[in-house]
């Protein structure tokens, strides 16, 4: 996982090979370990960790480390590594440093006065650790199996634990991956921030997953892990739906970046792919991302103020409520069923569907004219504009009167998407604009 320092710099955990990393001025440097499994503290290039996870950096410089599998939290400072907290045993413990204990501790916060928060994942709560290694349970109740309740910070629940962000009131968010939501700690209470409950695997003790952009409450995602803060827009790693995921000022969740389905692929941000992407760290702009699976690092370009949601054949299908399949096909505009006759119903000739072009856009709100010198039929919204006419390719055909536009033909011509669903005898469409 990736956290960014004071100066900018990523420090970079290699849970496989237990090296903590600095890029810095585009250059790898070794911070600590020797890239083996064990549990030493002393000069940081005989260190050992055993899987380390997630990283923090507090305001003067010094490096936080949850060593999950030692179940300590270790900090790097002038090239020496020490253990903050615990003992090197799993368990639960409040107290003094050296008898304190976590459980597969995760993600780390640093607050205004540099004390760390830990998501204590298999304890299911948050831990507070001063800058001396005292331990206190800030928020949940411990238990062996994780659960969902809000209320008060000493009795709600949590459900495996995993990315903490600070914003810049103090607020705490927190990746609660077993429960598939987003929760914050806002003075003593806990809240649901984000997702929505769901049942419960009698087996795993997990929520279900799901996937579902919109309007916070009701939006679903599949083990959040990673979390990064700023300018009022939460980001999150999506780590089962391979997306990353933003929420924004207005509470609407929206994709930035990710198929929906495992890859390896950088480019533009409808292009790339991941595999259980896991952690997210702002820096000067970009946004890293610790894309586990590919064992890689990939740095994407956003402008948080002007996020543009991901456009994919899935996030189209989210959008609308598809009916059951029946005789007619279903065509779907912008989130909005387009109303058809029975003189104007789609038409399908092999592999290609074709749709009546005044009534599709019509019901969108374009006006649509015939221009006779160039014996076009011209669609126009605002300052789009479209023109079509029949031609050899068979794109667009007059058919009895009507005139039709094959619906993979408008991605080609316009910035249209479109995407067609089976199951349902849908096409759904979105416009862009």
């Amino acid at each position: 996982m990736t956290a960014v320092s004071g100066s900018n710099d990523l420090i970079i955990v290699q849970s496989g090979s237990g090296t903590i990393s600095k890029w810095s001025n585009g250059e790898l440097q070794t911070v600590a370990g020797q890239g083996a499994e064990g549990y030493i503290d002393g000069k940081s290039a005989k260190a050992l960790f055993n899987h380390p996870t997630y990283t923090a950096a507090d305001s003067k410089g010094i490096i936080y480390i949850s060593d999950t599998d030692n179940h300590v939290i270790r900090k790097i400072k002038n090239g020496e590594v020490y253990t903050l907290a615990g003992t090197g045993v799993a368990g639960y413990k409040d107290g003094q440093p050296n008898t304190a204990q976590f459980n597969a501790p995760g993600g780390l916060a640093i607050d205004s006065n540099d004390n760390v928060y830990v998501a204590d994942t298999l304890n299911h709560v948050i831990r507070k650790v001063t800058p001396e290694g005292l331990v206190s349970t800030f928020a949940g109740q411990q238990g062996n199996n994780g659960a969902y309740l809000d209320g008060a910070v000493a009795s709600a629940k949590f459900n495996e634990p995993v990315g903490l962000v600070f914003d810049e009131t103090g607020n705490l968010y927190v990746a609660d991956s077993g429960n598939q939501m987003i929760r914050l700690i806002k003075g003593s209470k806990v809240e649901t921030f984000a997702g929505k409950a769901t049942t419960v695997d009698p087996v795993t003790g997990y929520m279900a997953g799901g996937f579902h952009n919109g309007d916070r409450l009701t939006a679903l995602f599949n083990r959040p892990r990673g979390l990064a803060y700023a300018n009022g827009v939460l980001l999150i790693a999506d780590s089962l739906n391979h997306r990353i995921r933003a929420i924004q000022k207005d509470g609407k969740v929206i994709t930035v970046a990710g198929q929906g389905t495992s890859g390896d692929q950088v480019g533009a941000l409808d292009k790339v792919m991941f595999n259980q992407p896991s952690g997210v760290a702002l820096a000067s702009g970009k946004l890293y991302v610790t894309d586990t699976l590919n064992n890689k690092l990939k740095v994407l370009n956003l402008d948080l103020q002007a996020l543009k949601p991901l456009r994919s054949e899935a996030d189209l299908l989210d959008a609308v409520s598809l009916l059951p399949a029946g005789k007619n096909m279903q065509v779907w505009l912008d989130g909005v069923q387009v109303k058809l006759n029975s003189a104007t119903l789609p038409l399908q000739e092999s592999d290609k569907i074709y749709l009546p072009v005044r009534m599709l856009f019509s019901s969108w709100g374009a006006d649509i004219r015939w221009d006779a010198a160039t014996k076009e039929t011209v669609i126009n919204k605002g300052k789009w504009t479209l023109s079509l006419k029949p031609d050899a390719s068979l794109n667009v055909q007059n058919i009895k009167g009507t005139l039709y536009v094959a619906a993979d033909y408008l991605p080609n011509i316009s910035s249209f998407m479109q995407v067609y669903d089976e199951d349902s005898h849908a096409i759904v469409l979105e416009s862009g604009q």
